[in-house]
């Protein structure tokens, strides 16, 4: 790593200048790009339909694509910390770019595809969606200390409306050609994360003294005037209590092991686990409701499948992307003008999550027998998870960089990352479990087993993930109310 860091330092002396508005604008294809990820929900069907694979299958998928997210993060984080932000550019660049063109191997391969080849795939994508997009997030922390949610948002939501880009992208120029899609998310997922290898120098602990030798060739994470700063803010804030100020100068191993890091850690992973079962499943539940009113109740003039998919990506996108985009401002706002805290948006977002999780659990039939009502009745779902989601996720890396040591920030937010695997690994076996056990009527045209149960394929899921929404409302109060008795 150390001889590839010199190579780096190398070429960095025939690279264009930068500086913090060069970093923040060189961010946003940095994310759009890492966050083709959840592009995964407008092929997923096709991709298993094509491979003959099953509903458990595509939750492996997606299960190893966060698993390759969480190893992406910490080591990324490692990565970044020390050695500074360019490396993790470049093994985003080529893990994210091999592992599309994997997987368009393996689908023009169809049933002989392998699906270890296929978990592999998505592994290396989770990989290439992380590495990159949080060294990028920090490089944006250091360099905008009091405006960091402010600064960090625009990263987040760039990351969030990329599966709406896609997705335009998809249904106007490839026109459901799954093969070419899979490949130019390969070749434009490279190109613009490779943006960020240019512009986005930010230096690890190692280069500490030539940092204080040349301070102007790059951004440093040490002893520079954004540090300072974020020092001086994070002491101006009015929230800031011994244990806070304690948890600032522990190193990482004391860090990670405290309880308040784990108490987060558990938080966070059910926000993740909350966002992302739905948005790696809607299209499941979208074929569940198709095939109902296509056939059982035998309505006319329903869209196509894939068109409907497309519209729920496109609408979780544009949701996320405003709930992350407003969600840095409001935060600022709650903590710099309303001396409160960040974890108030937290609150507001799982409460919006809770509200659409068990309004998915009642029966669609006491909705409308109608799939115009019914259509709407889903949108609105979409628009309030995708809004709420991003709300709340766009809260926890300046949450983490309030509480915890700056100097190991990239490690100790790769880590807490890394609870997205717990999340989504226990609430996507949920919903595969029960959607298989739903999934027992023989349709002989397809020739295969299908659910056509309507929204009794995935209601009980959401009885359940509700229960999660509670839970997380009450522990992120409990943190609130015992950090003000402090």
């Amino acid at each position: 790593m150390r001889v590839l860091h010199s190579y780096v330092n190398y070429i960095n002396q025939y690279l264009p200048v930068t500086n913090h508005w060069l970093i923040l604008f060189s961010s946003i294809p940095v994310a759009l790009s890492t966050g083709t990820l959840f592009v995964y929900s407008i092929y997923s069907t096709q991709l298993i339909d094509k491979c003959d694979l099953n509903t458990s299958d595509s939750a492996n998928l997606s299960i190893s694509a966060t698993l390759g997210t969480a190893i992406g993060a910490i080591l990324g984080g490692f990565v970044t910390d020390h050695y500074g932000t360019q490396l993790p550019m470049l093994i985003s660049c080529i893990s994210i770019s091999i592992g599309y063109y994997w997987v368009y191997y393996q689908y023009e391969l169809g049933k002989h595809s392998n699906i270890f080849a296929l978990l592999t795939a998505m592994f290396l994508v989770g990989i290439g969606s992380v590495s990159g997009y949080f060294s990028a997030l920090k490089a944006v922390t250091v360099n905008f200390p009091n405006l960091k949610s402010t600064a960090q948002s625009i990263t987040i939501a760039s990351f969030a409306i990329s599966s709406l880009i896609y997705s335009f992208i998809f249904s106007n120029w490839f026109h459901s050609d799954i093969p070419g899609f899979l490949r130019f998310l390969s070749l434009s997922s490279g190109i613009m994360i490779f943006i960020g290898f240019v512009f986005i120098r930010v230096d690890g602990h190692l280069d500490h003294e030539d940092i204080i030798e040349n301070p102007n060739e790059v951004t440093g994470l040490l002893n520079t005037p954004e540090t300072l700063l974020a020092h001086v803010d994070d002491l101006e804030n009015p929230h800031h209590d011994i244990v806070t100020d304690e948890l600032q100068n522990l190193d990482l191993k004391d860090t990670l092991t405290h309880s308040i890091f784990w108490y987060h850690y558990i938080i966070f992973a059910i926000v993740q686990g909350l966002g992302q079962m739905y948005i790696y499943s809607i299209g499941f539940i979208l074929k569940a409701i198709h095939y109902y009113f296509e056939h059982e109740l035998d309505q006319d003039k329903i869209p196509s499948l894939s068109h409907l998919q497309a519209i729920h990506v496109s609408i979780i996108a544009v949701t996320s992307f405003l709930g992350r985009l407003s969600s840095g401002p409001i935060s600022d706002f709650m903590v710099y003008k309303l001396n409160s805290q960040r974890h108030w948006v937290l609150i507001i977002g799982l409460s919006c999550m809770f509200l659409a999780h068990f309004m998915y659990s009642i029966d669609i039939r006491l909705i409308s027998l109608e799939f115009i009502h019914v259509r709407i009745f889903l949108v609105v779902l979409s628009s309030m998870i995708g809004f709420a989601y991003g709300f709340s996720f766009t809260s926890y890396p300046a949450i983490v960089s309030d509480i915890f040591n700056m100097k190991n920030y990239s490690v100790i937010w790769g880590t807490t990352y890394s609870a997205t695997t717990l999340g989504l690994i226990l609430m996507t076996k949920i919903f595969g479990f029960i959607y298989d056990k739903n999934t027992t009527s023989y349709d002989k045209k397809l020739k295969d087993y299908v659910c056509a149960k309507g929204s009794g394929c995935y209601n009980e899921t959401f009885y359940i993930t509700s229960s999660f929404c509670l839970i997380a409302i009450i522990l992120v109060f409990g943190y609130i109310f015992v950090h003000r008795k402090r």
